[in-house]
């Protein structure tokens, strides 16, 4: 009984009393002044947010430089996945001292993750999107600054403990990056946990890149099988849709693209999504339980929602116009959590299709440095 409990998404406290289990929401304050992990409350019967509270991280933000040299105002990383959940660990970047931190979450308390050891270095410049292994017990970091590279690690009680040596990437850039083009996207693990793949954008003249590293007995092969499909420019933000073999990835040219693998790992797009409306599509959800794919606009509130088996645009999510766009996102349970262009994080009942509520951040930090976002808790897919 209690496992099947836990999988509805319940506790059973010590005197026999079953409630539901906390649940929580995570994102990233990439501060250059201090680094924090932002966790909120997440209601078991609505979905809706409350009571943010910092967590440090141990290290530093940074800012990432738009075309005028000066630091961009949201989207600072330029990357999906900077915040990861999985079990109990939670892992974010700390781009501004080059460091990974591991977090241990409470069961009874996530609101308050426990650093475990100390951040450790990143094997390059200025991390910005992490992915974990199970499987492996393996994280691995993108780095996208003047040494662009990908670092992985073993995951142990005490900490982070480097696995192998830093992994080149082929960019050619400064620390902080200039972009969003010529920078790393997403790094992260597909569902067998076999392959590690990297988005990185290209410059706006060519084709981005995919990077697929090979995975076995814990250890990622460090010669990638690198594709470049001719309908990509800008990669971002990339989700398996529930198998190795297919996935979505958003490109703010046009919107976003199915892409296959094949056994080689060779990746090619099976079908062009143009997005209505498209401003700057960057990133990317998959729900399981709907079969349904996400894609995320920085420039508008409107959300395309697309069936992950026919590739088909079958409806729009909506918020309100004073949330003006959406960032990183997050499903946990059947909640879709976007952080906004505004001081604001939208929830959104996927069921229902609706928006349950619009979370107001004015007056809790800088938006500014609002990055990533990870879901805990609740029912496990």
């Amino acid at each position: 009984m209690k496992n099947v409990l836990q999988i509805l998404g319940f506790t059973t406290l010590a005197a026999g009393v079953v409630v539901p289990a906390p649940r929580a929401v995570y994102f990233l304050e990439n501060n250059p002044s201090g680094a924090n992990i932002v966790s909120l409350k997440v209601s078991s019967q609505d979905g809706s947010l409350s009571d943010p509270t910092r967590i440090s991280t141990g290290g530093n933000g940074l800012v990432g430089l738009g075309n005028t040299g000066a630091g961009v105002m949201m989207d600072t990383l330029f990357s999906q996945d900077a915040v990861v959940v999985s079990g109990s660990y939670l892992f974010t970047v700390n781009p501004g001292t080059n460091t990974v931190s591991l977090f241990s979450i409470p069961k009874l308390d996530p609101w308050h993750p426990q650093l475990v050891g100390s951040p450790v270095p990143s094997g390059g410049d200025f991390p910005m999107s992490i992915a974990y292994s199970p499987r492996h017990r393996l994280a691995c970091v993108a780095n996208s600054g003047a040494k662009n590279t990908v670092q992985c690690y073993d995951v142990t009680a005490t900490g982070l403990r480097p696995s192998g040596e830093p992994m080149p990437l082929p960019l050619n850039q400064t620390t902080p990056p200039a972009g969003p083009p010529n920078t790393v996207s997403d790094i992260l693990f597909n569902p067998s946990q076999s392959t590690l793949f990297v988005t990185i954008k290209g410059s706006g003249s060519g084709p981005g890149y995919i990077y697929a590293y090979p995975v076995s007995c814990g250890k990622v092969h460090p010669s990638p099988r690198i594709s470049r499909p001719a309908a990509l420019g800008l990669n971002f933000g990339l989700s398996f849709l529930g198998s190795d073999s297919r996935a979505i990835i958003a490109d703010p040219g046009f919107g976003g693209a199915f892409v296959d693998f094949d056994c080689n790992l060779n990746a090619s797009v099976s079908k062009v999504i143009n997005v209505t409306g498209n401003a700057a599509t960057c990133w990317t959800q998959y729900s399981a339980d709907l079969h349904t794919a996400y894609l995320l606009d920085a420039a508008t509130t409107n959300i395309a929602v697309l069936d992950a088996v026919s590739m088909e645009v079958k409806s729009t999510l909506t918020s309100p116009a004073v949330t003006a766009g959406k960032f990183d996102a997050t499903i946990g349970d059947d909640y879709l959590y976007t952080l906004d262009a505004s001081d604001s994080i939208s929830v959104y009942s996927l069921k229902k299709s609706t928006a349950v509520q619009t979370f107001n951040l004015t007056g809790f930090g800088s938006r500014q440095f609002f990055q990533g976002m990870a879901f805990y808790g609740g029912r496990v897919y």
